[in-house]
């Protein structure tokens, strides 16, 4: 029994019961309702054996009926006796007499609600989304409403608050492609809480878009701390939608194939401290694209930085033995590039939307200096890096990787290229050949 506090819902047992209570009485009759209740408690959780969690289902069990004014008899004084008994606070008194004070203060308030007046008779429903909004394939144009909002994805793009306004009432698109269930009642298995699952489509528009070929539409890009999307879970409720203006505009086979899992969740019930209209922003033209490196030197270090430095924080080090010891193989590394450059070699980069993420070189046949930044790295950025800098090195396109480097170990295989070991330091070298040359 998991316990926070001496009052009626203060334990795992009333709060896990509490749904369960919502979606019997919703869907069936008092009698029945109790019915369904007990056997599930008894068949599944407990019975009066477990004297703590028996009356932390009898407790909540009236305290739920009372303020819903359904409250039978038989529930009330199965109540009261537990507590003119003293039913279960031997369990209480283990906890000290501050603890059982404190708990009978609590049971009698409670003795003292079941026996006043009941307030009128409330409807009961559990407090989740029953049914979906939309048909599988629907496009549906919404409204942006950025107006007095902070941007809250700084991370992504460069956007003060005074451009993020100027989105405001304009409309995006996104695609239905289905929906899941995140929670079901044991007791009522058809009563689900269903959130909805779509496509988050390219495209800003100035008002509805009446007239949308499905051909042209493309995903957008979804990123969410290390992961990256085109498709995102909402709550199924359509009052979220109409509140944005929402039109229905067509219908077509899905525009791209969905992710076999969600990879983020946007709240259009924008919850504190974020905002849906910051997340669908920020999505919005990320092209990932390969091509010779044509940025500044601070976004060069950047990259490196953060490519580097990635999950490296050696903590049998003090912070500023560690800036020290980056700071070294940053220096290294420009180095390298440098040298590369002088040599007639290329110098290439991955870009995000606007962004570089990622750079490597190619010095004749010869691969190198491939690093992406920390939170891109598993999204299959430095397969497309690495490819587009095979092409340009040609048929006889290799690359030499430390032997300690597993991530590029895996992804020299997976893009197979042929692996051939012969340095005393362990280090193996990929080539395009299957024979070493």
């Amino acid at each position: 029994m998991g316990t926070w506090g001496e009052g009626i819902t203060g334990n795992d047992t009333a709060q896990d019961l509490l749904s369960e209570y919502r979606a019997a009485f919703y869907k069936y009759d008092v009698p029945t309702a109790l019915k369904r209740i007990d056997d599930y408690v008894r068949g599944n959780m407990f019975d009066e054996a477990d004297e703590g969690e028996w009356c932390n289902y009898i407790y909540s069990l009236a305290d739920f009926m009372w303020k819903k004014g359904i409250l039978t008899e038989d529930v009330k004084q199965r109540a009261i006796h537990l507590i003119d008994t003293g039913f279960g606070l031997d369990l209480w008194a283990e906890s000290g007499d501050g603890a059982l004070a404190a708990r009978k203060r609590a049971l009698e308030q409670l003795k003292a609600k079941l026996l006043s007046d009941m307030p009128p008779k409330k409807r009961i429903k559990p407090d989740i989304h029953e049914k979906l909004p939309f048909a599988v394939g629907d496009i549906v144009a919404i409204q942006l409403q950025t107006a007095g909002k902070h941007f809250c994805e700084g991370k992504e793009i460069e956007l003060s608050d005074e451009a993020f306004h100027a989105y405001d009432r304009k409309f995006i698109l996104m695609q239905f492609i289905g929906h899941f269930s995140s929670w079901s009642s044991f007791i009522v298995p058809e009563v689900k809480d269903y959130w909805a699952r779509f496509m988050l489509l390219e495209g800003i528009y100035d008002g509805i878009p009446m007239d949308v070929d499905p051909v042209s539409l493309k995903p957008a890009k979804i990123h969410d701390g290390f992961k990256i999307s085109t498709t995102f879970t909402c709550e199924s409720s359509i009052f979220y939608f109409r509140k944005r203006k929402y039109q229905v505009v067509g219908n077509c086979a899905f525009v791209a194939e969905p992710q076999k899992e969600d990879r983020c969740s946007i709240y259009l019930s924008e919850r504190v401290g974020i905002n849906a209209d910051s997340k669908f922003i920020a999505s919005m033209g990320k092209e990932v694209s390969c091509a010779v490196f044509d940025g500044t030197r601070d976004q060069l270090e950047y990259c490196i930085d953060t490519a580097n430095q990635f999950g490296r924080f050696n903590y049998k080090l003090s912070r500023e033995e560690n800036r020290q010891r980056f700071a070294l193989e940053k220096s290294e590394i420009l180095k390298r590039i440098d040298d590369t450059g002088k040599r007639g070699g290329q110098l290439l980069s991955l870009r995000f939307g606007n962004r570089i993420i990622g750079i490597c070189t190619v010095l004749n046949n010869e691969v190198g200096n491939l690093y992406i930044e920390g939170r891109f790295q598993k999204n299959g950025f430095g397969t497309q890096l690495l490819r587009y800098a095979l092409s340009l090195a040609g048929k006889d396109a290799f690359l030499i990787v430390p032997g300690d480097k597993t991530v590029m170990l895996h992804l020299c295989e997976k893009l197979g290229l042929f692996a051939h070991i012969g340095k005393d330091d362990g280090s193996v070298r990929f080539s395009s050949r299957s024979s070493p040359m």
